[in-house]
């Protein structure tokens, strides 16, 4: 992104190492998987890990389409759009149920077919390889752009995807963020297996506009949680957390621990609109 080699590391985790780069900020890990690895890692989550646990928080993930509809639809072009990262769908349906022309695409084939067996326009495969015979008035992102191998790549291909003037809204953890400054390696955000480049308004700003966007809003976003559901997730990522919450979950009633609460955990969004004079 600023074209600068040099990296210092900055910790290792679960046998990944950590580096930033000494010019404008960005980290990433090195070296990264190949996306054969990524893919099966995914699928395998999806059957017995994290997304497992994810896809089954259904009115959680419910309550986060409805929000980030409403946080994202001002600044958003109308039309047809293409919800990148799907997984099961749950956004491209509540997009749908509000009269938005949404469909998705995910490289996982669990998360696919489990969207395909609830009736969601849901493709399989990579946005760099999608080739449709249309373009998107907007293309969504949510917590996605951390996880892709190329994001310089990744971008390009949603600039080809838009029409000239289409926008794109993306979601993800803020390097920047006074969490991560706080929680230093032992952040949440620092998941070796699935995220592999970190992003402040800056460096994200900076790879939107070389890759043919300019950024028309950046803020933080919160996302609705449960106990239980942070609880599961902070056993994965963060024991430290996962011993006290653990504690604290099990004092209070079910109810509570099961109510959807709009959080701030360190993640922004950002928005940006395709540029004239691209593919």
């Amino acid at each position: 992104m600023c074209e600068n080699r040099l990296f210092r590391k900055l910790f290792s985790k679960k046998g990944r190492d950590f580096w930033k780069c000494g010019s404008c900020g960005f980290e990433m890990q090195f070296p990264l998987p190949s996306l054969e690895k990524l893919k099966e890692y995914y699928d395998e989550s999806y059957v017995t890990g994290m997304y497992k646990t994810f896809v089954e928080a259904r009115e959680m993930k419910r309550l986060t389409a409805q929000r980030r509809i409403k946080e994202i639809l001002p600044y958003s072009r109308r039309g047809r759009w293409l919800d990148v990262g799907c997984s099961d769908g749950v956004f491209v349906e509540t997009a749908r149920e509000k009269g938005i022309d949404c469909e998705g695409i995910d490289f996982s084939e669990k998360a696919v077919a489990g969207a395909r067996e609830l009736g969601r326009p849901v493709l399989c495969g990579t946005v760099e390889d999608y080739r449709p015979d249309y373009h998107y008035d907007s293309v969504t992102g949510f917590d996605v752009v951390e996880h892709v191998i190329d994001p310089i790549g990744f971008l390009m291909a949603i600039h080809r995807l838009l029409v000239p003037g289409g926008r794109v809204c993306l979601s993800a953890p803020n390097q920047g963020s006074m969490i991560c400054k706080i929680m230093g390696k032992r952040w949440y955000f620092y998941i070796p297996e699935e995220h592999l480049q970190y992003f402040n308004p800056s460096t994200l700003g900076r790879l939107l506009s070389g890759t043919g966007f300019e950024v028309v809003q950046c803020a933080r976003t919160l996302k609705p949680l449960t106990m239980v559901y942070s609880l599961s997730q902070f056993k994965e990522y963060n024991p430290s957390i996962y011993f006290l919450l653990k504690v604290l979950v099990k004092a209070l009633p079910r109810r509570l621990v099961e109510y959807s609460v709009p959080l701030y955990i360190g993640e922004m969004m950002v928005i940006a609109e395709r540029r004239d004079g691209g593919n």
